[in-house]
């Protein structure tokens, strides 16, 4: 059985879920605004919503980047 390719496939995957997970959640970043637009949320929330998820986003990325494992060619 070959667990080299199996692995590559659930890596690849993994990779797939993220990106989708990474666009979702720039759809749903747009929503405070769009709730502060029609007065359901203040502007104050909706600055600290977006601050929020910029915070929670940079701390991934910056994870990220600092655990990333070199390429070997």
């Amino acid at each position: 059985m070959d667990w080299n390719g199996s692995s590559e496939l659930c890596l690849e995957a993994a990779y797939e879920a993220m990106r989708f997970f990474t666009s979702a959640n720039d759809v749903i970043a747009a929503l405070p605004v769009i709730l502060a637009h029609s007065h359901i949320i203040a502007i104050p929330a909706m600055i600290m919503c977006i601050i929020g998820g910029l915070l929670i986003y940079g701390t991934i990325i910056s994870f990220s980047m600092f655990f990333q494992e070199e390429q070997e060619f």
